[in-house]
């Protein structure tokens, strides 16, 4: 997991600071958007939007949490936000082709290979009812522990826990499922 020293704002100008955050943070929050989302573009979108609103509200910041779990909970709500928009749910829902990337390899069968059990298992997990596709992304997808899990959805640490496990275990079902379909 990436560390990051924190600064404050007054050690580094605006957009100095708005650049680190972006730097060191902007892949993490657009992969938890486009969980929610699954549209690249509108993933895009809500990361600018976190950044811009994380800058303008910097001074509230508590230091409570890192600036990557302050980040996440705003990402989380503000996509939150923009599924509950009506232009949203009128929208078509990508398949994720720019978020993914072939591993770097010269055997072709091992590639096509590699690409379908990765798509697969995200298949899977967006497949998931909201509670555990969003625990299941920041554990797996974001390397956040079950306590900054907890700190980005407002929930208790326990809660956390239990949602991965179920999680895991309706992925195992659902992975096992369409293994015997074919």
């Amino acid at each position: 997991m990436r560390k990051m020293r924190q600064q404050s704002s007054a050690e580094l100008p605006a957009a100095a600071l708005l650049e680190q955050w972006m730097d060191a943070y902007g892949q993490d929050v657009v992969r938890l958007a486009y969980s929610y989302v699954h549209n690249y573009h509108k993933a895009e979108d809500i990361a600018q939007d976190v950044f811009l609103r994380a800058w303008q509200n910097y001074a509230s910041f508590q230091g409570q949490s890192s600036i990557k779990t302050w980040l996440l909970a705003i990402t989380a709500n503000r996509a939150k936000d923009v599924l509950r928009s009506w232009s949203v749910r009128h929208e078509l829902i990508d398949d994720g082709e720019l978020l993914t990337s072939l591993p770097v390899t010269h055997d072709t069968a091992r590639i096509v290979e590699q690409r379908l059990e990765r798509d697969e298992v995200w298949r899977a997990v967006r497949s998931l009812p909201e509670m555990y596709r969003e625990v299941v992304e920041l554990y797996y997808g974001n390397d956040l522990s079950s306590a900054e899990i907890a700190s980005v959805l407002g929930v208790n640490d326990q809660t956390v826990r239990t949602r991965l496990h179920r999680g895991r275990l309706l992925l195992q079902k659902a992975l096992i499922g369409e293994g015997e379909g074919r």
